[in-house]
Protein backbone atom coordinates (compact mmCIF):
# COMPACT_ATOMS: atom_id res chain seq x y z
CA UNK A 1 0.00 0.00 0.00
CA UNK A 2 1.78 3.14 -1.26
CA UNK A 3 1.55 6.31 0.83
CA UNK A 4 2.19 9.63 -0.89
CA UNK A 5 2.53 12.93 0.97
CA UNK A 6 1.25 15.86 -1.07
CA UNK A 7 2.04 19.43 -0.06
CA UNK A 8 -0.34 22.02 -1.55
CA UNK A 9 1.56 25.30 -2.04
CA UNK A 10 -0.16 28.42 -3.35
CA UNK A 11 1.69 31.69 -3.99
CA UNK A 12 -1.31 34.04 -3.87
CA UNK A 13 -2.11 33.91 -0.16
CA UNK A 14 -4.39 36.75 0.93
CA UNK A 15 -2.69 37.37 4.28
CA UNK A 16 0.84 36.42 3.24
CA UNK A 17 1.57 36.57 -0.52
CA UNK A 18 4.52 34.42 -1.53
CA UNK A 19 4.44 32.53 1.78
CA UNK A 20 5.85 29.21 0.46
CA UNK A 21 9.02 31.00 -0.61
CA UNK A 22 9.44 33.09 2.54
CA UNK A 23 12.84 32.60 4.16
CA UNK A 24 12.89 30.45 7.29
CA UNK A 25 16.32 29.73 8.74
CA UNK A 26 17.99 30.23 5.36
CA UNK A 27 15.59 28.06 3.36
CA UNK A 28 12.20 28.63 1.70
CA UNK A 29 9.35 27.68 4.03
CA UNK A 30 7.93 25.06 1.65
CA UNK A 31 11.21 23.12 1.72
CA UNK A 32 10.97 22.78 5.50
CA UNK A 33 7.56 21.17 4.97
CA UNK A 34 9.16 18.85 2.39
CA UNK A 35 11.80 17.87 4.95
CA UNK A 36 9.17 17.03 7.56
CA UNK A 37 7.26 14.84 5.08
CA UNK A 38 10.46 13.09 3.95
CA UNK A 39 11.36 12.32 7.57
CA UNK A 40 8.10 10.40 8.14
CA UNK A 41 8.90 6.69 7.94
CA UNK A 42 5.40 5.76 6.67
CA UNK A 43 5.67 8.04 3.60
CA UNK A 44 6.88 6.43 0.37
CA UNK A 45 6.93 9.52 -1.84
CA UNK A 46 6.61 13.31 -1.53
CA UNK A 47 4.99 15.62 -4.06
CA UNK A 48 4.37 19.38 -4.08
CA UNK A 49 1.16 20.54 -5.76
CA UNK A 50 1.29 24.15 -6.93
CA UNK A 51 -0.03 26.53 -9.57
CA UNK A 52 3.03 28.78 -9.53
CA UNK A 53 6.19 28.41 -11.63
CA UNK A 54 8.36 30.15 -9.01
CA UNK A 55 7.44 27.59 -6.37
CA UNK A 56 7.83 24.74 -8.86
CA UNK A 57 11.35 25.87 -9.79
CA UNK A 58 12.50 25.99 -6.15
CA UNK A 59 10.98 22.61 -5.34
CA UNK A 60 12.40 20.86 -8.41
CA UNK A 61 15.81 22.31 -7.58
CA UNK A 62 15.51 20.56 -4.21
CA UNK A 63 14.99 17.23 -5.93
CA UNK A 64 11.26 16.96 -5.23
CA UNK A 65 8.47 16.07 -7.65
CA UNK A 66 6.01 18.81 -8.65
CA UNK A 67 2.44 18.55 -9.92
CA UNK A 68 1.25 21.70 -11.68
CA UNK A 69 -2.38 22.24 -10.77
CA UNK A 70 -5.09 24.69 -11.78
CA UNK A 71 -5.13 28.13 -10.11
CA UNK A 72 -8.91 27.66 -9.95
CA UNK A 73 -8.72 24.89 -7.34
CA UNK A 74 -11.12 25.99 -4.56
CA UNK A 75 -9.11 24.35 -1.76
CA UNK A 76 -5.90 22.54 -0.93
CA UNK A 77 -7.82 19.27 -0.90
CA UNK A 78 -9.01 19.83 -4.47
CA UNK A 79 -5.43 20.66 -5.46
CA UNK A 80 -4.22 17.40 -3.92
CA UNK A 81 -6.88 15.35 -5.70
CA UNK A 82 -5.86 16.92 -8.99
CA UNK A 83 -2.19 16.20 -8.27
CA UNK A 84 -2.70 12.46 -7.65
CA UNK A 85 -5.37 11.85 -10.29
CA UNK A 86 -2.83 10.15 -12.56
CA UNK A 87 -1.11 8.27 -9.71
CA UNK A 88 -3.23 5.12 -9.20
CA UNK A 89 -0.47 3.67 -7.00
CA UNK A 90 -1.19 6.38 -4.39
CA UNK A 91 -3.60 4.46 -2.16
CA UNK A 92 -3.04 6.53 0.97
CA UNK A 93 -2.62 10.29 0.48
CA UNK A 94 -1.26 12.57 3.19
CA UNK A 95 -2.19 16.25 3.10
CA UNK A 96 0.75 18.04 4.73
CA UNK A 97 -0.29 21.65 4.47
CA UNK A 98 2.30 23.92 2.90
CA UNK A 99 2.38 26.32 5.85
CA UNK A 100 3.32 23.71 8.50
CA UNK A 101 7.16 23.81 8.61
CA UNK A 102 7.19 22.47 12.18
CA UNK A 103 4.91 19.48 11.60
CA UNK A 104 6.46 16.58 13.57
CA UNK A 105 7.12 13.55 11.32
CA UNK A 106 6.01 11.32 14.20
CA UNK A 107 2.54 12.86 13.99
CA UNK A 108 2.36 12.06 10.27
CA UNK A 109 3.27 8.46 11.06
CA UNK A 110 0.67 8.23 13.83
CA UNK A 111 -2.09 9.46 11.54
CA UNK A 112 -1.09 7.16 8.66
CA UNK A 113 -0.96 4.11 10.92
CA UNK A 114 -4.30 5.03 12.51
CA UNK A 115 -6.05 5.13 9.14
CA UNK A 116 -4.48 1.87 8.01
CA UNK A 117 -5.75 0.26 11.20
CA UNK A 118 -9.36 1.45 10.93
CA UNK A 119 -11.04 0.39 7.71
CA UNK A 120 -14.32 2.02 8.71
CA UNK A 121 -12.75 5.48 8.47
CA UNK A 122 -12.25 7.53 5.32
CA UNK A 123 -9.59 9.84 6.73
CA UNK A 124 -7.47 10.48 9.79
CA UNK A 125 -5.98 13.49 11.52
CA UNK A 126 -4.38 14.46 14.84
CA UNK A 127 -5.08 16.51 17.95
CA UNK A 128 -3.21 17.78 21.00
CA UNK A 129 -4.53 18.79 24.42
CA UNK A 130 -5.01 22.54 24.86
CA UNK A 131 -3.14 23.93 27.86
CA UNK A 132 -4.61 27.42 28.28
CA UNK A 133 -8.00 29.10 28.36
CA UNK A 134 -6.67 31.66 25.87
CA UNK A 135 -6.14 28.95 23.25
CA UNK A 136 -9.49 27.36 24.09
CA UNK A 137 -11.26 30.68 23.40
CA UNK A 138 -9.20 31.64 20.33
CA UNK A 139 -11.09 31.55 16.99
CA UNK A 140 -7.72 31.01 15.29
CA UNK A 141 -7.37 27.54 16.85
CA UNK A 142 -9.63 24.78 15.57
CA UNK A 143 -10.99 22.48 18.25
CA UNK A 144 -12.19 18.88 17.89
CA UNK A 145 -14.29 16.49 19.99
CA UNK A 146 -14.29 12.70 19.52
CA UNK A 147 -16.32 9.67 20.51
CA UNK A 148 -14.86 7.07 22.91
CA UNK A 149 -13.36 5.17 19.96
CA UNK A 150 -11.33 8.18 18.80
CA UNK A 151 -13.51 9.16 15.84
CA UNK A 152 -14.31 12.82 15.24
CA UNK A 153 -17.74 14.07 16.27
CA UNK A 154 -17.28 17.75 15.41
CA UNK A 155 -14.77 20.50 14.65
CA UNK A 156 -15.18 24.20 15.43
CA UNK A 157 -13.31 27.46 15.83
CA UNK A 158 -15.57 28.17 18.81
CA UNK A 159 -14.81 26.77 22.29
CA UNK A 160 -15.48 23.05 22.06
CA UNK A 161 -16.83 21.41 24.12
CA UNK A 162 -18.72 24.24 25.81
CA UNK A 163 -17.85 24.29 29.51
CA UNK A 164 -20.42 26.93 30.48
CA UNK A 165 -22.76 24.43 32.16
CA UNK A 166 -20.09 22.03 33.43
CA UNK A 167 -20.25 21.34 37.18
CA UNK A 168 -17.14 20.89 39.36
CA UNK A 169 -17.85 17.16 39.24
CA UNK A 170 -17.93 17.25 35.42
CA UNK A 171 -14.65 19.12 35.32
CA UNK A 172 -13.10 16.56 37.66
CA UNK A 173 -13.93 13.82 35.16
CA UNK A 174 -12.51 15.89 32.31
CA UNK A 175 -9.19 16.76 33.95
CA UNK A 176 -6.08 15.39 32.36
CA UNK A 177 -3.84 12.72 33.76
CA UNK A 178 -1.71 15.29 35.59
CA UNK A 179 -4.71 17.06 37.12
CA UNK A 180 -4.42 20.17 34.93
CA UNK A 181 -7.58 22.06 33.87
CA UNK A 182 -9.34 20.65 30.83
CA UNK A 183 -9.56 22.99 27.81
CA UNK A 184 -10.32 20.49 25.08
CA UNK A 185 -8.18 19.55 22.08
CA UNK A 186 -6.57 21.47 19.24
CA UNK A 187 -6.90 20.00 15.77
CA UNK A 188 -3.74 19.72 13.67
CA UNK A 189 -3.65 20.92 10.06
CA UNK A 190 -2.91 17.40 8.83
CA UNK A 191 -5.09 14.87 6.99
CA UNK A 192 -4.59 11.36 5.69
CA UNK A 193 -7.10 10.12 3.09
CA UNK A 194 -7.98 6.84 1.46
CA UNK A 195 -7.84 7.39 -2.29
CA UNK A 196 -11.50 6.61 -2.95
CA UNK A 197 -12.61 8.82 -0.06
CA UNK A 198 -10.55 11.76 -1.34
CA UNK A 199 -12.12 11.59 -4.79
CA UNK A 200 -15.60 11.16 -3.35
CA UNK A 201 -15.00 14.19 -1.14
CA UNK A 202 -14.03 16.57 -3.95
CA UNK A 203 -17.10 15.58 -5.95
CA UNK A 204 -19.43 16.59 -3.11
CA UNK A 205 -20.70 20.18 -2.76
CA UNK A 206 -19.61 22.21 0.26
CA UNK A 207 -21.80 21.12 3.17
CA UNK A 208 -23.92 23.46 5.34
CA UNK A 209 -21.82 23.19 8.51
CA UNK A 210 -18.62 23.42 6.47
CA UNK A 211 -19.83 26.74 5.07
CA UNK A 212 -20.88 28.06 8.48
CA UNK A 213 -17.69 27.05 10.31
CA UNK A 214 -15.36 27.59 7.32
CA UNK A 215 -13.85 24.15 8.02
CA UNK A 216 -13.69 21.81 5.03
CA UNK A 217 -13.24 18.65 7.14
CA UNK A 218 -16.89 18.93 8.22
CA UNK A 219 -17.87 17.86 4.70
CA UNK A 220 -16.63 14.37 5.59
CA UNK A 221 -18.74 14.18 8.74
CA UNK A 222 -21.86 15.60 7.10
CA UNK A 223 -21.65 12.90 4.45
CA UNK A 224 -21.22 10.01 6.90
CA UNK A 225 -17.50 9.67 6.19
CA UNK A 226 -15.71 8.94 9.45
CA UNK A 227 -12.46 10.57 10.56
CA UNK A 228 -10.06 8.80 12.93
CA UNK A 229 -8.28 11.21 15.32
CA UNK A 230 -5.03 10.37 17.11
CA UNK A 231 -3.74 12.25 20.14
CA UNK A 232 -0.14 13.44 20.28
CA UNK A 233 2.07 15.43 22.64
CA UNK A 234 4.14 16.87 19.78
CA UNK A 235 2.85 20.33 18.87
CA UNK A 236 3.09 22.24 15.62
CA UNK A 237 2.34 25.80 14.54
CA UNK A 238 1.13 26.90 11.13
CA UNK A 239 2.36 30.05 9.39
CA UNK A 240 -0.53 32.25 8.26
CA UNK A 241 1.07 35.70 8.59
CA UNK A 242 4.54 37.30 8.64
CA UNK A 243 4.19 37.44 12.43
CA UNK A 244 3.67 33.67 12.51
CA UNK A 245 6.86 33.28 10.50
CA UNK A 246 8.82 35.13 13.19
CA UNK A 247 7.30 32.81 15.82
CA UNK A 248 8.30 29.78 13.74
CA UNK A 249 11.86 31.11 13.54
CA UNK A 250 12.03 31.36 17.33
CA UNK A 251 10.56 27.88 17.78
CA UNK A 252 13.05 26.45 15.31
CA UNK A 253 15.96 28.06 17.14
CA UNK A 254 14.71 26.64 20.44
CA UNK A 255 14.51 23.14 18.93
Amino acid sequence: MTTVAVIPARYASTRFPGKPLADLAGKPLVLHVVDRAREARTVDDVLVATDDDRIAEVVRGYGVKVAMTSPECPSGTDRIAQAVADMPEAEIIVNVQGDEPLMPPDVIDLAVEALKGDWECSASTAMIRLRTEQDYLSPHIVKVVCDPDGRALYFSRSPLPSLVRATPEDMGVLKGTEGEPFWGFKHFGLYVYRRDALFRYVQLPPSPLERIEKLEQLRFLENNMRIRVVETNHDSRGVDTPEDLETAKKMMRNR
